[in-house]
Parts: structure tokens; sequence; C-alpha cells
């Protein structure tokens, strides 16, 4: 994008100055691409939990249908993905996710949940959130059994630019 503004700049120099009423809302739109925003970290993290969480309530109206969560995918730039219990192609944090959440099952407690992906060191530094919620049934004893667990998979830059628009 930084690319594409800057060849803009240098097409408009190149002109003598003159623009059109286009071409001055597409400098301002790529302009306002590039602002600088400055979030906290709790901020993003509160977004992506709303995110997360208006993004299950669509799934939850189409009834978890796979052509539903392939569109809902498209739209807002996620990837979702249903992990069951003792999955193999399950990523460490999922198991890990997936173990806490049928330990929860058995004291009652199965809130939604949101992860930092992608850390590389002690500085913080994740490229993507992952928003966790479970699949759960109830067992004719009262008690609740975790079918398995949701994961939608968000960018931080889609999150970022998200609270920069508002």
């Amino acid at each position: 994008m930084r690319k594409f503004s800057f060849l803009l700049l240098i097409i408009i120099l190149g002109c003598g100055g003159s623009l059109s009423d286009e071409q001055r809302k597409k400098l301002r739109e790529g302009l306002d691409e590039q602002k600088i925003v400055r979030l906290s970290d709790s901020e993003i993290l509160m977004s992506s939990l709303e995110r997360g969480r208006s993004i299950f309530e669509s799934m939850e109206l189409r009834a978890f249908s796979p052509e539903a969560i392939d569109s809902i995918e498209h739209l807002y730039r996620v990837r979702i993905k249903l992990i069951t219990p003792g999955a193999g192609d399950a990523l460490e944090v999922e198991n890990q996710l997936i173990e806490a959440y049928v330990v929860g099952a058995e004291t009652g407690s199965l809130p939604d949940n949101i992860q930092k992906l992608g850390v590389t060191d002690n500085q913080e530094q994740y490229d993507s959130l992952m928003y966790t919620k479970p699949q759960v049934s109830s067992l004719p004893d009262g008690a609740v059994k975790v079918e398995g667990i949701w994961n939608i998979y968000l960018a931080k830059k889609d999150v970022v630019r998200s609270l920069s628009e508002k």
C-alpha cells in the first residue's frame, strides 16, 4: 500500500499538480489507510473478543452449516475451524484449550476465550488472535460434555483497522 501511495505521489508531482476530483479522493483514501493509530493491547483484545462473538453469532444463526461458514470466512476475512477432543491435526495451543474446556465442563466454567498467536519473544509481538468457544451437549444426568471447540482466527491488522475506522 505504501508503494501505491508513493507511486501516486510521484505521478501527481509529474503531472504538474493538477488532479481530478477522483484522483484527490483516491489520494486521501490512501493517506487515511496509512495513518498511524496507537491502541493499547487491551483495546485490541476486547475488540477481537467482540468481533469473535459477532462472527460466532452469525454462525449460530446459520446452524453452523459448512456453506455458511465458508461465506462467513470470506465476508469477515477469518479462518474458522472446529476442533474435537483428540484431533491429531490440532495445534498445541488448540489441544491445550480443548483440555481446559473439558476440565472446565466438570466445574461448569465454559466461557469464550481470546488467545494471542504468533508470539515471538518477551516483547509481546503477535500477528493474529484466536477466538474460541466450546460446542457442548447436555448429558442425561445434567452434566455437560464438550463435543469440540470452535476456533475463529482473526488477523491483528484487521482488528486494528476496524478500530481505527470507528
